[in-house]
């Protein structure tokens, strides 16, 4: 009955770990087909075409790199039920956040929103960003002692002892 009137289901922890781990996968392939057609392309993504947009926009590989392989290792052991996954999801949390807050400040600071080449998919882009990063924040948050109970955490390390 509680999830025909929520179907959500907020506090269904095994729901939220396979959906959160989807979402976590899903971004990374997302990440890495942006710069795929960016670098084959820019073109056809690239929301305007001056020297400075494409200088900063060849800042983020190395970021959007690192926030890649945090999603892929937060999802990894989300999906493993590891506590550690706690520790990844906040990194990719925050690294959204940092990143979402650096293109949204060049965004508005340079009129990108007001252009007509690409400006709601940039939109669309920062607040996607915005919105999976609290959320991935919110879960870790929420589901901090279940994922510290989980049976994945209880399992030894191979290399030590008890």
């Amino acid at each position: 009955m509680s999830r025909i009137l929520c179907p959500l289901a907020l506090e269904d922890f095994e729901a939220w770990r396979v959906r959160l781990t989807g979402l976590l996968l899903f971004s990374c392939a997302a990440l890495v087909a942006y710069w795929v057609i960016w670098l084959a392309d820019r073109s056809l993504i690239a929301s305007e075409g001056t020297p400075q947009y494409f200088a900063f926009e060849q800042s983020f590989p190395l970021a959007d790199g690192w926030l890649a392989t945090a999603a892929l290792l937060a999802a990894t052991q989300l999906w493993r039920r590891r506590q550690s996954a706690v520790v990844w999801l906040g990194v990719v949390g925050g690294a959204g956040m940092y990143l979402c807050a650096m293109d949204v400040l060049y965004d508005l600071q340079h009129g990108i929103y007001a252009k007509p080449n690409g400006a709601a998919t940039e939109l669309a882009i920062n607040i996607a960003t915005a919105a999976l990063s609290i959320g991935v924040i919110a879960f870790a948050r929420r589901f901090r002692q279940r994922l510290a109970q989980s049976t994945g955490a209880s399992r030894p390390h191979p290399g030590r002892s008890g």
